[in-house]
């Protein structure tokens, strides 16, 4: 949702200009074409889209044929065999590129976080797919930007290969999840301090 197509011709323009890989979230076949005609790099399934099993053939089918790297964002609530089946139906497409996101989990009660880590699950799904690069989503686990240091060390500490984090160049007028996002200066200034001491896999592509 938001601006469209209209947002892939500027993730466009930011490759090159910038030569940066880009990576949009797609949830219908009809997404998968549309990234795939504006050079879209890699491709990810939400976690509104891996709860459900048939949407997640759908877009699977679509993906035959393609060499295009795939990221999967663990369900919405702590369903293990959901995050895996995902991941499998993929490799059974025959995508071979495949990372997994923690992106913690919805939980009915106030808590510190928007998305409780859980962390027992991304470390089961770790023990199971040992070559699989796993990739934690602080941003969608805190909810808030002073939470985002702890756990993006923790992803660290636990072996995880890369992290999602949100980055806004002025986070009060971002259309969503502002208080989530850091300047780009907040953000090298978190990354400079963060210990990076091993890592599950590789998430280059």
């Amino acid at each position: 949702e938001g601006v469209g197509i209209e947002g892939l011709k500027w993730l466009q323009e930011v490759k090159a200009e910038t030569g940066l890989l880009t990576t949009v979230e797609v949830a219908k076949p009809g997404h998968i074409e549309s990234a795939l005609k504006h050079d879209i790099d890699i491709l990810w399934f939400g976690a509104r889209t891996v709860v459900n099993p048939f949407t997640v053939q759908e877009l699977c089918d679509s993906l035959k044929g393609h060499d295009v790297p795939v990221m999967v964002k663990n369900p919405l609530h702590p369903d293990f065999k959901l995050w895996l089946g995902a991941i499998e139906r993929l490799h059974k497409a025959g995508i071979r590129k495949i990372a997994a996101v923690h992106r913690g989990f919805y939980f009915y009660k106030h808590a510190l976080y928007r998305n409780q880590p859980m962390w027992e699950i991304p470390i089961e799904l770790q023990r199971q797919l040992p070559g699989l690069p796993l990739i934690c989503d602080p941003s969608h686990i805190c909810g808030k930007r002073d939470l985002l240091q702890g756990i993006s060390q923790k992803a660290l500490d636990l072996g995880m290969a890369g992290l999602m984090i949100e980055s806004h160049i002025n986070p009060a007028s971002a259309l969503t999840d502002a208080d989530q996002q850091l300047t780009p200066d907040a953000l090298a200034q978190m990354l400079s301090h963060l210990q990076v001491r091993s890592m599950s896999g590789t998430a280059e592509f």
